[in-house]
């Protein structure tokens, strides 16, 4: 059969794409990384109050993409949702440096989960539920991985760019001007993308007679896993390498700076290249999803993955570092995007925005849990006990990214599955002779 004629989107919605996916994801960092480091500088180095943080802010983005995406399905509209909420995202992280004005170790360590739930409940609300739903609406088989390649380029480019002027502000003028400046970024960027974006079509099913929460919970039913086995079976390989990325994730940049003692600003500007590199070979490898098959190249985006994390556990002097980030980063983003394009696929167009909430269970909830729990144990079991203005903590090992190496190899078992169900099925379909 001829190739298919790649559906074009328009310069407004590839604008606006540029613009919620970089800023969303500038704050999706900040929320994963940086608000780690301000809590281990500022509140304590304790690594139980991340793991407890980052926990809690997995159930808020679970639970509130959720209801929030089942709400856009049935409300029929995306673009108010996106516009506002990513207005609230950003004035929501230039508040969070707040909790660091509370003097009681208790009522701080209360004040930044509360205030991380919060920044989650708009961020997941604005992209988790609205705009990756709408991703899956505007785009079909023949643009996707081109797409994915794009919008899986900005969690590097947004690492890039907040580790860089991290390095300046933090290290000059304090967090707070970070946190506000990041935060004004997400605000201007939400509310042009959000006027500009263009409404996309969502296919309609019979709810009208469903009540909202029965509908909200009707992707847990057993019938809807039999109707989308292969995308569930995607959903598992997801929540095991996420898993992988989340027993080292929160706690790199501590590890960059205060185990192997880099400066912020050393970090950023070395660093930010590799990241920004391994970026852009991404949209390359996006563009080959789309020819050469997403099951073979999630597998090599797997092992690439486990190397990279091996090689950061082993790097001790800058150059060795670099390399060993830009293997890690480029096997993350050639996951995301491999996945990212895959679930599109098998998303019921009708349902993109519940299904959302359903993959945050595997991509975020779970993962977010169990990760930094398993690194804080890792931490605690066999980092080295530090005291920071009388606060008892411990540096991160490197050890977590050994853990996270091998979680990650792990996740090749369900894709070797999941390629052999689909010979099953082509061989069951092709004519009995």
């Amino acid at each position: 059969m001829p190739p298919k004629t790649k559906t074009k989107l328009g310069a407004n919605n590839w604008i606006a794409i540029v613009l919620l996916a970089f800023s969303g994801q500038i704050a999706w960092v900040i929320e994963n990384a940086w608000f780690n480091t301000y809590v281990n500088d500022v509140i304590s180095p304790n690594p139980k109050v991340i793991s407890l943080m980052v926990a809690f802010s997995a159930i808020t983005a679970t639970l509130t993409t959720l209801v929030m995406g089942t709400f856009s399905d049935r409300l029929g509209k995306r673009k108010k949702i996106i516009l506002f909420s990513y207005i609230l995202w950003g004035i929501s992280t230039m508040v969070f440096p707040l909790a660091g004005a509370v003097k009681s170790l208790s009522l701080a360590v209360f004040a930044v989960i509360a205030l991380d739930c919060l920044m989650t409940f708009f961020g997941s609300t604005a992209n988790d539920a609205s705009f990756n739903a709408w991703l899956t609406n505007i785009t079909d088989e023949t643009n996707r991985g081109t797409v994915s390649g794009v919008t899986e380029l900005f969690p590097l480019l947004a690492m890039v760019v907040t580790t860089i002027i991290s390095g300046m502000l933090i290290e000059y003028v304090g967090y707070t001007m970070f946190f506000v400046s990041m935060g004004l970024t997400v605000v201007v960027c939400g509310l042009v993308g959000g006027l500009i974006m263009k409404e996309a079509p969502i296919p309609k099913e019979n709810t009208e007679k469903v009540g909202f929460w029965k509908q909200v919970f009707s992707g847990f039913s057993v019938r809807t896993f039999r109707e989308n086995k292969m995308l569930f079976a995607l959903y598992f390989c997801v929540l095991v390498f996420a898993i992988a990325e989340q027993i080292s994730g929160p706690y790199q940049i501590i590890y960059f700076t205060k185990t192997l003692g880099y400066s912020y600003d050393v970090i950023g500007v070395n660093l930010g290249l590799m990241v920004l590199l391994a970026g852009i070979c991404g949209v390359f490898f996006g563009r080959l999803v789309d020819r050469l098959g997403k099951s073979k190249l999630l597998l090599v985006a797997l092992i690439i993955s486990a190397v990279g994390f091996v090689l950061v556990s082993l790097a001790r002097n800058m150059v060795f570092l670099c390399v060993a980030i830009f293997v890690m980063a480029f096997g993350m983003v050639a996951k995301l995007i491999v996945t990212g394009a895959w679930i599109k696929d098998l998303t019921p167009p009708a349902s993109a925005g519940q299904f959302q909430g359903i993959r945050m269970i595997f991509w975020v909830l779970l993962p977010m849990v169990i990760g930094p729990f398993i690194g804080e144990r890792i931490i605690t079991f066999f980092g080295q006990p530090i005291v920071v203005d009388g606060k008892a903590g411990f540096l991160p090992t490197h050890l977590i990214f050994i853990a996270s190496a091998i979680v990650t190899l792990i996740a090749i078992l369900p894709v070797l599955n999941m390629i052999r169900g689909a010979k099953r099925a082509y061989a069951e379909a092709l004519p009995k002779q």
